[in-house]
C-alpha cells in the first residue's frame, strides 16, 4: 500500500511511540503548541483531543491515512516506519525502544544518515522543536526487487 501511495504534506505530525503513556506524550508535545499532532496509542481505546493533540487508538487505515498526509513521523527505531516515511520523503524523528538492541543499531545507522534520534521523549521538547524547524526530509528511492529475488531463489534450488 505505501510502494503505490502518492503521499502529501498536510501541516501535521504523526506519532506513534508504544513504549510511552498518553500522559507522557502529552506534557511534551502540548509544549509545542503551534504542531497538530496525530497520536496513535496502543493505550487509547476512543478517540479524543487534548489541545493540538489528537489521540487515536492504533488503526491500520487510521494510521496510514495519518501517515501519507503528514509532514513528519516520530516513531521508534524499528524497520517499517523509518523506511517508510525515509522512501515518502517524510521527515523522521526516531527514539529506539530501550532494551530492543536492534533498535539502537537501527537508530545509530539513521543518526549517520541525518535522522534524527532522541535517547528518551520525555524532556525532549526543546530538540523536537529544532527537528521541527530545522530538519530537512531524506528521500531514499528503494527499489521493488522482489519479482527479481523470488526468481533467484527459485533457481537456486531447482
Amino acid at each position: 500500500a505505501i510502494r503505490n501511495a502518492e503521499p502529501t504534506s498536510n501541516p501535521h505530525y504523526t506519532v506513534y511511540l508504544p513504549a510511552y503513556s498518553n500522559q507522557q506524550i502529552q506534557e511534551v508535545l502540548s509544549q509545542i503548541p503551534d504542531i497538530e499532532w496525530q497520536v496513535f496509542s496502543k493505550h487509547s481505546r476512543n478517540s479524543y483531543t487534548v489541545g493540538n493533540i489528537h489521540f487515536q487508538a492504533v488503526s491500520l487505515d487510521g494510521f496510514t491515512e495519518s501517515f501519507l498526509t503528514c509532514t513528519g513521523l516520530i516513531c521508534t527505531a524499528g524497520f517499517e516506519g523509518p523506511a517508510e516515511a525515509i522512501f515518502m520523503g517524510k521527515k523522521l524523528c526516531v527514539i529506539p525502544m530501550k532494551g530492543q538492541y536492534e533498535q539502537y543499531c537501527n537508530a545509530a545507522y539513521l543518526k549517520s544518515m541525518g535522522i534524527k534520534v532522541l535517547d528518551h521523549f520525555t524532556s525532549s521538547a526543546p530538540e523536537l522543536i529544532d527537528w521541527i524547524q530545522n530538519s530537512k526530509p531524506l528521500q531514499i528511492t528503494f527499489p521493488d526487487l522482489t519479482k527479481e529475488i523470488l526468481e533467484s531463489i527459485i533457481k537456486i534450488n531447482s
